[in-house]
C-alpha cells in the first residue's frame, strides 16, 4: 500500500486588520499614558514652594480662621491672620469667682499656644498641588483652614493647684478653749477655759474648676463662672461634759534673768493648748527652734553633760513640769529623755528635756473628748503651774514614788592644760555627777479619804550617767597625778604663783639696828589664799536645762 504526504495550504496575511490592530494599540497605550498624567499629583519642589509663598496669591475662597485671603500674598495674608492668632491669646481668659473671690487667668499662661504658620502655607499651596486633572478642568472648592491650637494641661492645673491652697476653712465644732492673758513685762501669764461657739466652714471643688476651664479652652467659648462651695457645718454639740482638772504641777523659778524670760516665753507659747482625742502634742513642733532670732535669750543649759549659754535655756522646766502634770492626768507619755544632769526643781527622776533639733517631749490624749492645758507662769512670784484639765472625772488621783536602783561613784576629776588661762589660774569646766538610776511608781489614791486604793506600778525607768568632773589648768601648773583632790592642785597653784613672786621680788637685808628689837609678834602673816575661780552648784530650781 503508498502512502502520500499531504500538501500544507500557504497563509494569506491581512494587512489591512493588522494596521488596525497597531493602531488600537497604540490608541490604548495613549490613553493610559495620558490617563497617569492627568491623574498623576502635582508636588511643588522646595524652590518651587518658596517661589510661591514670596511671589504668588491665595486661590479664591480660601480662608483662615475665617479670614477670607484670595488674591492677596503671603505677606499680606499674614499681616490679617496674625492679629487673629494674637487676639485669641490676648484676649481670652479664664474666668471664675470662688466664694466671692474673683480669679482671672489669661489663656497664655494657662498652656494655650495658638500657630498660624503652617495654616498659611498649607492655604497658599491650595489649589496648586493634587491630581492635575482637578488642577486644570476643577474650580477649587472654597476651603476654611483652622488654626493649630495646642494646650497643656499641666500648666492649667498647676495654677489652679496653687491658688486652691487658700480655698476653704475648717468647720469649727463646739469645744473649749483658753481666754489666756499674758503680760511680757510683769512675765506673766495664765488664762481660764471658755467653750467656743461652732463655726462654718467651706471647701471647693477644684476638679470641676479644671474641668469648666478646659471645656471653654477646648471649645474657644470663654464665660465667667462661679465655682461650686460646699458649705461644712460646725458641729454644735458641746463636748462631752464639763472639763474637770485631772493633772497639775508646779515649780520654783529661779536662775539669771534670762533663763526666767525664757521659761516665762516658752509657758506663753504652750498655754491654751487644746490636746484633740487621739493627737501626739509635740512640744517642739508647737515652739518652733529656739534661736536668738525668735526672741529667745542666752541663758545656761545642759550640753554635753555641762552647762552654757545657748538661746532658749531654761525652757526644760515648763516642759519638767508639763511632764508631771501630764502623769496625773494620765496621758499617754509618746516621747520623754530625761536630763544628762538631773533637774531639781522636780522629783528626782521625773524631768523631761527638750533641745531644738534634739530631744523633744510629746503626748497624747487617750481619751474621747477634748483635753485643754493652762500653764500659769508668775516670774515675780517664782512659779510656773501646768494645770491639764480633761473630761473624765476621777474618784482618785496619782501619788507617785521614785526608787534609787541603781548607783555608782563619781569618777575621778580630770585635768588638763589650758594655756589660755593664766599661769596659775584653776578653772573647774565640767561639775560632774555620780550614775544613779531612778524607777518611778504610781498608785490611786482615794480623793475623800486620802487612802491608797491600788497597788503601786510601774511608771517609768530615768537613768543619768556618771560624768567624770573637769578642770582646766593654766600654763604654769603640772598635771597632777590620777586621784588628787582639786583642793590641793588649786593648794599647789597658789604656793607656786607665791613662790615665783618671792622670787621675782626679793626683800632687802634690814640695816643692823641698836635698839633692842621688837617683841616677836603673837601670829605670822597669814598667807595669800587660792583663788577659787569653780562656779558654785547651782540652787535648787536654778539648774539650767537642755535646749
Amino acid at each position: 500500500m503508498k502512502y502520500y504526504k499531504p500538501v500544507r495550504g500557504r497563509r494569506v496575511v491581512n494587512k489591512k486588520k493588522v494596521v488596525t490592530f497597531g493602531v488600537v494599540v497604540a490608541a490604548v497605550v495613549i490613553a493610559i499614558v495620558f490617563c497617569a498624567y492627568m491623574f498623576s499629583e502635582v508636588k511643588l519642589s522646595a524652590e518651587d514652594q518658596q517661589e510661591l509663598l514670596g511671589t504668588g496669591t491665595f486661590v479664591e475662597g480660601v480662608s483662615v480662621e475665617g479670614v477670607q485671603l484670595g488674591g492677596l500674598t503671603y505677606a499680606e495674608g499674614e499681616a490679617k491672620v496674625k492679629p487673629v492668632a494674637d487676639g485669641l491669646l490676648n484676649d481670652n481668659k479664664i474666668e471664675f469667682t470662688v466664694n466671692g473671690e474673683q480669679y482671672s487667668y489669661p489663656v497664655a499662661e494657662v498652656g494655650l499656644s495658638v500657630g498660624y504658620e503652617d495654616q498659611l502655607k498649607e492655604a497658599m499651596l491650595y489649589g496648586r498641588e493634587g491630581k492635575r486633572w482637578d488642577l486644570i478642568f476643577g474650580e477649587p472648592e472654597s476651603k476654611d483652614f483652622s488654626l493649630d491650637y495646642t494646650f497643656d494641661e499641666t500648666k492649667l492645673d498647676s495654677r489652679i493647684d496653687a491658688d486652691s491652697a487658700s480655698w476653704g476653712e475648717e468647720a469649727v465644732d463646739a469645744s473649749y478653749a483658753v481666754d489666756k492673758v499674758s503680760d511680757e513685762n510683769d512675765l506673766t501669764t495664765g488664762g481660764s477655759i471658755v467653750k467656743q461657739e461652732p463655726k462654718d466652714g467651706w471647701k471647693v471643688n477644684v476638679d470641676e474648676i479644671k474641668t469648666t476651664a478646659k471645656n471653654q479652652i477646648e471649645t474657644r467659648t470663654f464665660a465667667p463662672f462661679e465655682a461650686q462651695v460646699e458649705v461644712l457645718q460646725g458641729s454644735t454639740e458641746a463636748p462631752q461634759g464639763e472639763l474637770v482638772l485631772m493633772g497639775s504641777a508646779t515649780t520654783t523659778v529661779g536662775g539669771s534673768d534670762a533663763r526666767k524670760y525664757n521659761v516665762w516665753k516658752m509657758s506663753d507659747v504652750l498655754n491654751g493648748a487644746v490636746f484633740k482625742p487621739g493627737e501626739v502634742f509635740s512640744i517642739n513642733d508647737t515652739a518652733g527652734d529656739r534661736t536668738l532670732e525668735a526672741g529667745w535669750k542666752a541663758a545656761p543649759g545642759i550640753e554635753n553633760g555641762t552647762y552654757t549659754d545657748q538661746p532658749g535655756g531654761g525652757i526644760c522646766q515648763v516642759s519638767s513640769t508639763m511632764y508631771n502634770a501630764a502623769l496625773k492626768a494620765e496621758m499617754d507619755i509618746v516621747a520623754r529623755v530625761p536630763h544628762t544632769i538631773m533637774a531639781k526643781y522636780v522629783p528626782k527622776g521625773m524631768d523631761a528635756t527638750i533641745s531644738t533639733g534634739g530631744p523633744d517631749f510629746k503626748v497624747k490624749n487617750p481619751y474621747e473628748s477634748d483635753m485643754v492645758m493652762i500653764i500659769k507662769c508668775n516670774i515675780p512670784d517664782s512659779k510656773v503651774t501646768v494645770e491639764i484639765w480633761g473630761p473624765k472625772d476621777r474618784d482618785y488621783y496619782l501619788e507617785f514614788d521614785q526608787k534609787l536602783t541603781g548607783e555608782e561613784a563619781m569618777p575621778a576629776i580630770q585635768y588638763k592644760t589650758n594655756t589660755d588661762l593664766e599661769k596659775y589660774q584653776v578653772e573647774r569646766t565640767k561639775v560632774g555627777q555620780s550614775y544613779e538610776q531612778y524607777t518611778i511608781y504610781a498608785r490611786q489614791v482615794n480623793k475623800e479619804t486620802d487612802k491608797p486604793v491600788g497597788d503601786w506600778y510601774e511608771v517609768t525607768t530615768s537613768t543619768y550617767h556618771a560624768i567624770a568632773p573637769v578642770a582646766e589648768l593654766g600654763s604654769g601648773i603640772p598635771l597632777p597625778a590620777e586621784g588628787t583632790s582639786l583642793e590641793d592642785v588649786q593648794a599647789q597653784a597658789a604656793e607656786l604663783k607665791a613662790a615665783e613672786e618671792a622670787a621675782n621680788n626679793p626683800q632687802p637685808s634690814p640695816e643692823p639696828s641698836t635698839e633692842p628689837s621688837a617683841k616677836p609678834s603673837q601670829s605670822a602673816e597669814p598667807s595669800a589664799k587660792p583663788t577659787e575661780t569653780v562656779d558654785p552648784e547651782p540652787e535648787q530650781g536654778d539648774i539650767p536645762e537642755a535646749g
